[in-house]
């Protein structure tokens, strides 16, 4: 991985994207092992927690948040061996840019925080019936949040950048086919029952976060970053639908949602844009 800049850029303006990263493949014999293993211990995991999950808990529910958990657990391990051992190894490490990467990426907090159904939950529209179950659920939305960002804003996005190397507008297409193959990958919902309506939306909003979350990364270079702001907006997303009843979309689910998406578009807007200004191809 190199990190590209204009010689007149200030020390905020860094792009971490993956180059040469087959280059940066070196494993030894026992690299390959453990990767062969870590590979069976999530396809196990997937097979006894998610296809066909066994019980551990009586409550059906804790459950379901329990075997969810660990099967993105099991599979967590192999992706980050994988960015180890494939020149990944910055996006999963702390540097005295995180700070300024942390404060610059607030208006994708606020899109995380308006997600949580706030009014639904005070006009009673909404209730969480399950709160012993929140621990559970915590672990749940962490789990997916783990998983889903390893594989798209750490690995998929290294691959993407490797494919991508040279073009001149390297950082604006990592972002969009990455958000473009994060949106694509939720239409595996249809086979699990989901309408066509509700996939399709998901498709939409997802294609807007994983831009967002692509654009995180490729300003701060962290995968920890991204794995917290899409818990948090998993944890308000998901919560009535997990372990709660009722309608959390109300109309001031909405307005707040369109303000603050309009807002955080309009910061990462300027920020890719400032980034593609200051990439430099090889």
């Amino acid at each position: 991985m190199s990190t590209r800049r204009d010689e007149k850029s200030t020390n905020e303006d860094r792009i971490y994207i993956f180059e040469n990263m087959y280059d940066n493949i070196y494993m030894k014999k026992w690299d390959i092992v453990v990767a062969i293993l870590l590979f069976i211990l999530g396809t196990v995991c997937f097979i006894f927690f998610e296809a066909m999950p066994i019980t551990i808990l009586e409550d059906s529910l804790a459950n379901k948040l329990l075997c969810g958990f660990f099967s993105r657990l099991g599979m967590s391990f192999l992706f980050v061996w994988l960015l180890l051992k494939t020149g990944g190894k910055k996006y999963l490490l702390f540097d005295r840019s995180f700070l300024k990467t942390l404060l610059w990426s607030l208006p994708c907090f606020m899109v995380a925080f308006i997600n949580f159904p706030y009014s639904a939950l005070i006009n009673g529209t909404a209730s969480i019936e399950r709160m012993d179950l929140m621990g559970l659920y915590i672990l749940y939305v962490i789990g997916v949040a783990l998983l889903e960002e390893l594989i798209f804003r750490g690995v998929a996005m290294m691959v993407i950048g490797d494919l991508l190397k040279g073009k001149k507008h390297k950082p604006l297409l990592t972002a969009l086919i990455s958000s473009l193959v994060f949106s694509l990958f939720h239409l595996t919902n249809l086979f699990a029952g989901a309408d066509f309506g509700s996939v399709m939306l998901q498709c939409l909003y997802t294609f807007l976060i994983g831009g967002m979350l692509a654009v995180t990364i490729l300003k701060g270079g962290n995968v920890w970053l991204c794995v917290l702001i899409h818990a948090l907006f998993d944890f308000g997303g998901l919560l009535i639908i997990q372990i709660g009843t009722g309608n959390p979309w109300d109309l001031v689910f909405w307005i707040l949602t369109i303000v603050g998406g309009v807002l955080c578009a309009g910061h990462i807007m300027f920020s890719l844009l400032k980034l593609e200004r200051n990439y430099v191809p090889e």
